[in-house]
């Protein structure tokens, strides 16, 4: 296993990607009723995300287990494990756990949020370190998913307020602050995509 994944990894994770190529997925039949009828990209994504999943969790030792759909069209992992699942234009990941309260995992192409968007998502503080980044549009992408990934990881509900986290950028990872809580992660780029993860302990 290499690419993205594996430099966000910590002890206690497992993780997958595929790289979007065409390639024949797999899906358990009890899975596949969670998108029978929806669009063809909706399904494929589901596929591919569901596949990392799978692999993700053999590296915990579940294998075979099948992964349900929330309610709120989260996945439901296993008893004891904390999990999440991204995928964007041509790759897709999982991340799952054991001893953690809660994973979170984005996936974003590189470039994809606009500095038209910034005002809405960022705080003053995010926007002024925007415009004194070298890579602007990686660093906006970077807060972007940081924001998802915390979300996540945290098991928030609801609409995302994306100025209610505030993110600092540092090498390789991240520090969320929400109501005064921290949270820190990871991030990696390659390809054109960004990977952001972030976990709580138990």
């Amino acid at each position: 296993m290499s690419g993205l994944i594996t430099r966000l990894l910590a002890p206690g994770l497992s993780g997958a990607e595929i790289w979007d190529e065409g390639q024949a997925i797999a899906v358990h039949p009890g899975e596949s009723v969670h998108v029978a009828g929806s669009a063809e990209k909706r399904r494929r994504d589901f596929a591919l995300g569901r596949a990392c999943a799978h692999t993700a969790l053999a590296g915990l030792g579940h294998a075979e287990v099948m992964i349900a759909k929330g309610e709120d069209g989260a996945p439901l992992w296993p008893p004891g494990i904390a999990g999440s699942i991204t995928h964007t234009q041509g790759y897709a990941a999982a991340l799952v756990g054991e001893s953690f309260a809660g994973i979170g995992i984005d996936a974003e192409r590189v470039g994809g949020v606009g500095r038209d968007l910034w005002p809405r998502l960022f705080s003053a503080a995010e926007q002024e370190s925007l415009h004194a980044h070298p890579d602007p549009l990686l660093a906006a992408t970077l807060f972007f998913s940081a924001k998802e990934a915390s979300y996540k990881a945290w098991a928030l509900k609801g609409a995302l307020a994306f100025r209610e986290i505030e993110v600092v950028l540092e090498d390789d990872g991240f520090v969320a602050t929400r109501a005064g809580v921290r949270l820190g992660g990871r991030y990696a780029v390659e390809k054109g995509v960004a990977l952001v993860a972030a976990w709580t302990p138990r």
